[in-house]
This record gives C-alpha cells, sequence and structure tokens, in this order.
C-alpha cells in the first residue's frame, strides 16, 4: 500500500492531477511503445470512442514511449494507479506473469496473426488460470493483441528447410531454435540494431520475423533476397490491462461503454497491422526479394513438430517456470486458435463493423459488466 501510495501521488504531482475538480478528472493511458506505434494508436482510438460514448466523463491522456510508465514497470504502474490503462509486454516480466508465458510459447503453433489475437483476448477472458494470475497483480485485463506470423528472411533463396544447414540463424524464441536447429541451423543470438547490418555484410544468413522486418522496423528489403512463408509463430505476450480501483469506480453502463470500445479498438488495430503486412510483401516484392511459399512436406515437417511440441508443452511449463499444470489453458488456447480461424474465414477481414461484430458475440458481449474485475 506504501509503494501505490507514493506512486500515485507521485503521478498526481507530476501530471498535475491534483489541481483538476474530480468532474473533470482526466485519467491516464501508457504505452513503453513510441508515439504512433500500433499500441500508441490502439490507445487514442480507445480514448476517442471512450470519450465521444460518455459525453467527456471518460477521458484518457495518452503517455507513449515510455515517459509515464517503461516496459518493465508497466505492471505496478497499473497497479498502483499512475496509469489506468496501459499494455503490459509479459516476456519482460516472466517471473510476474509466468502464466500468461504459456501462451505467448504456444503462439509458435500459429499461423493466423488475426486468429492467435483475438483467441489471447478470449483465453485472457475466459480461462481461469489467466484470471487468477491477472487479479493477483491487482489488474483487470481488457483485451490483447499480437505481432504478424514470423518467416524465414534470408540473404539467400531459401525455398525449403533443408537449405538451413549451416546457416547463421537469428530466431526470436526458445521453440524456433529448437525446430530451426533441426535441420542443422545454427543459431546467432544478434541484437535488433545489428540485424540488417548482418545479412548485409553476410555475418547473418537469415532472420526469423513478420513482413515488417522488411520494410518498418529493419527495411530488410534493401538486403535480404527471400523470404521462405512457412509460419514460424508469433508472439501473443500480455494485453492491455486497466487498474482495478478505476474499474470498480466506474458504472455498469461505462464499463459496457468501454467494452463496447475496447472491441471497436482491437479490431480496427489488427485489421490495421494486417494492412501494413499486406503493404510490406508487396513492397518486398517490389524490391526483387522473392516470396517462396512452402512446400507440402515442409508444410507436414512444422504440423508434426507443432503436435510433438504442444503435447509436452504442459510438462516443459511447469519446469520452467513453477507453475500449476497449464494443460487447460494450452488446451483452451489451442481451441480457442482454431474456432477464431474459422470464424474469419467467414467474414471480410478488412471490414471493421463485422470483424467487430464478432469479437462482441464471441467475446465482449458475453461479459458480464455487473460482476467482471470486482472479484
Amino acid at each position: 500500500m506504501k509503494l501505490r501510495t507514493i506512486l500515485a501521488a507521485t503521478a498526481a504531482i507530476g501530471l498535475g492531477a491534483g489541481a483538476l475538480p474530480a468532474a473533470a478528472e482526466t485519467f491516464r493511458a501508457a504505452t513503453w511503445n513510441v508515439s504512433g506505434s500500433p499500441n500508441d494508436v490502439f490507445l487514442n482510438d480507445f480514448a476517442d470512442q471512450v470519450r465521444e460514448a460518455t459525453g467527456g466523463e471518460i477521458d484518457f491522456e495518452i503517455f507513449p514511449g515510455g515517459v509515464l510508465l517503461p516496459a518493465d514497470g508497466t505492471l505496478p504502474g497499473i497497479a498502483s494507479g499512475v496509469a489506468q490503462l496501459a499494455n503490459i509486454t509479459a516476456a519482460y516480466i516472466p517471473s510476474d506473469m509466468p502464466v500468461d508465458a504459456v501462451t505467448a510459447d504456444l503462439s509458435f503453433a500459429a499461423d493466423d496473426q488475426l486468429a492467435l489475437a483475438f483467441a489471447k483476448t478470449e483465453v485472457g477472458f475466459f480461462n481461469e488460470q489467466m484470471q487468477k494470475e491477472i487479479r493477483g497483480h491487482d489488474l483487470v485485463f481488457v483485451t490483447s493483441f499480437s505481432i504478424g506470423i514470423y518467416y524465414p528472411i534470408c540473404s539467400f533463396d531459401l525455398s525449403s528447410v533443408d537449405d538451413l544447414d549451416g546457416r547463421k540463424v537469428r530466431t526470436s524464441s526458445a521453440t524456433q531454435i529448437e525446430f530451426a536447429t533441426q535441420y542443422g541451423a545454427v543459431p546467432v543470438s544478434v541484437p535488433a540494431s545489428e540485424i540488417y547490418t548482418g545479412i548485409q555484410r553476410g555475418s547473418l544468413d537469415c532472420a526469423f520475423g513478420d513482413a515488417l522486418f522488411l520494410t518498418d522496423y529493419f527495411k530488410l528489403n534493401e538486403v535480404a533476397q527471400s523470404v521462405y512463408r512457412l509460419p514460424l509463430g508469433s508472439n501473443a505476450t500480455g494485453g492491455y490491462y486497466m487498474n482495478e480501483d478505476f474499474w470498480a469506480e466506474r458504472t455498469p453502463e461505462e464499463r459496457r461503454a468501454m467494452f463496447k470500445a475496447l472491441s471497436r479498438a482491437t479490431a480496427r488495430s489488427m485489421i490495421g497491422y494486417q494492412a501494413k503486412v499486406d503493404q510490406a510483401w508487396e513492397a518486398a516484392e517490389a524490391a526483387g526479394v522473392a516470396l517462396n511459399e512452402p512446400s507440402e512436406a515442409d508444410m507436414a515437417a512444422l504440423a508434426e513438430f507443432n503436435e510433438a511440441f504442444i503435447a509436452k508443452l504442459a510438462q516443459s511449463e511447469m519446469d520452467k517456470r513453477g507453475i500449476d499444470d497449464p494443460t487447460q489453458l494450452i488446451d483452451d488456447m489451442v481451441a480457442a486458435m482454431d474456432k477464431w480461424k474459422g470464424l474469419l474465414e467467414e467474414v471480410d477481414t478488412t471490414d471493421l463493423d463485422a470483424v467487430t461484430a464478432l469479437l462482441d458475440q464471441e467475446i465482449f458481449d458475453r461479459i458480464d459488466v455487473e460482476t467482471y474485475g470486482l472479484d
């Protein structure tokens, strides 16, 4: 309680919140990601919708770029009330959110970015083990997201996983290392800032990354020769969370208004991310990067690897993280990913209204605003 009091008081003094009358209070939403990032865009979209829906009664000021909360300080910052809403990257605090780390590890088996994001959101709300971890930190989970699907991006023309033999590869997870090394790849630890020069100079043959590695993030379309579009997962880590006191002090009508805004902002954010992925593929092709589709044999080998990976994941997570048996969580996540892939095949995934309606139907409208986050 002392830490909460100190942090909350510091925030109030630093931001001048104490000078505002209660009726005109502006709440704080934060992201450690830079201004203009998908997380910053999401928060601004949500804030605009809630402001309009509540006639200004709920108004958020957005603090991007870690100016309010750093990546590894976001969890205590939300819990203490420095911010009322923020995104947490659980990968930076694995000891605090080991259960969430299970879903991040399981992301290797994902091959659809939107399905993964929406599955993680659904499981975040409805899986008991996930909720127990979240509520134990005095947080209220409100939605999630996912980065793009990872593929091998290489300095040579990669057209089979067998071509990875002897190649120096920069991966993003232990499971990617396990998969790549079975084909003779040599894992190399390279900072993100050195991926471009590594591929350019030959100290790195491939980097496993999403399409935006080619454009927005590292401009690898300038130095890469090919992308082998064998889906090697993603990283659905953490999500967006609210301060429990802020949530409890809202009326049921205000909570429902926030859920409506969260649903639409989640849909818009992921549709926008997918549009940027499509643009990145187009830019890569225009730059002469070969986009090689995986062979049936390689897809079958990946499916076999994923089946074995999922089968041993629960025991691996218990051994590695010291958590209770996450079998139900893994089953829920796998089922949700499969379900969302099917649901999204039935709609135009560029249609904001259609995707929002699905999120409302399958997730947000199912939540009881009279009780959720209040126990």
